[in-house]
């Protein structure tokens, strides 16, 4: 089978995967559940859209600068406009393209400031390790400041499955788990040579590479400084989003970060998050006493105010960065 058929497949696959998602999350709503949510909307504080707006570029030309921390040892100094316009221009083309969006925006780099486009995918790799470590971080300041509601969902989880599968089926799980425990520990060294262990070993190692990397960069307090703004300005929309409709409103940090880290996981499930992100953070945002229908409203505001940031953003910068590019070699 050709890379291509191939390519098409895993396309409809996906975009199949994020159409089932969506109907997932919205097949419950009801006729009153739709007006409901309408009457919210029409109530909303617009005038939230400015900051969070702001904070949505501001944290990708953040990403931008840090990104060009990475390239210093490199010796590769891009300009921090093009830099962006890249950054916009592969997130967008993760909106439709799963996983491509890090290909184009170091071809596009590379065409507007002379740099090897090879020499650019080390970055890349060092970028997505940090912003892993971030994420893991993130997991575990959400699950300390709420031990709680943590403990209590893990709680509700299990009686749901024992509710399901009945005592006597326990065994039964118990002893499957205990047979794969020992053909892992048995043939562990056939496993270790299977294709995907390997790919899977390689990827760790890339990203310890990426995060040793960082003994050799020249400015160390600027990517740190960075990489906390950028995650801070996630959480900083999201908990505006919050606040921009009443039903929502006295959802705080907590909350907050409950989104971050679990919408994250969404937003790298499927492109650009679709399905995924809203499934997953209407079921976390109702655990803290939101009604259900209220709760979905608010995951799609979040999902879409970003998303829109990326589709004009992203499209704007498409144009701008021929153009800018052009008239600056024209000056010369």
């Amino acid at each position: 089978m050709s890379k291509k058929i191939i390519s098409l497949i895993t396309y409809i696959l996906t975009f199949g995967l994020c159409a089932f998602l969506i109907w997932l999350s919205l097949k419950d709503l009801k006729h009153d559940d739709v007006e409901k949510i309408k009457f919210s909307v029409s109530k909303a504080k617009y005038i939230l859209l400015i900051p969070i707006v702001l904070m949505g570029l501001l944290s990708h030309w953040s990403r931008a600068v840090r990104w060009k921390y990475l390239m210093e040892p490199l010796d590769m100094h891009p300009s921090t406009r093009n830099t962006f316009f890249a950054v916009m221009i592969g997130y967008l083309a993760n909106m439709f393209l799963p996983r491509f969006g890090e290909v184009i925006k170091c071809t596009i780099l590379s065409r507007y400031e002379k740099i090897p486009a090879d020499k650019l995918v080390g970055t890349i790799i060092t970028e997505r390790a940090f912003d892993i470590l971030c994420l893991l971080l993130i997991f575990v300041i959400t699950i300390v400041v709420q031990v709680d509601l943590a403990s209590e969902y893990l709680q509700t989880l299990i009686a749901k499955y024992n509710a399901v599968k009945g005592g006597d089926n326990n065994h039964i799980s118990l002893i499957v788990f205990g047979a794969l425990v020992f053909m892992l520990l048995v043939f562990r060294k056939k496993i270790a040579k299977m294709k995907f262990m390997m790919k899977l070993r390689d990827i760790f190692r890339n990203i310890l590479k990426g995060i040793l990397s960082f003994r050799n960069m020249k400015n160390k307090k600027g990517f740190v400084f960075h990489t906390l703004l950028i995650w801070s300005l996630y959480l900083g929309m999201i908990i505006l989003g919050f606040q921009s409709i009443q039903e929502t409103s006295t959802l705080g940090y907590k909350t907050g970060l409950s989104v971050l880290s679990f919408g994250s996981l969404g937003m790298i499930a499927t492109p650009g998050g679709m399905g995924a992100y809203t499934l997953l953070v209407d079921e976390i945002v109702s655990l803290y006493g939101i009604e259900k229908v209220m709760s979905l409203a608010i995951s799609w505001i979040i999902w879409l105010v970003p998303t829109i940031i990326i589709l004009l953003g992203g499209s704007v910068s498409l144009l701008l960065i021929p153009f800018l590019n052009n008239r600056k070699k024209n000056a010369l």
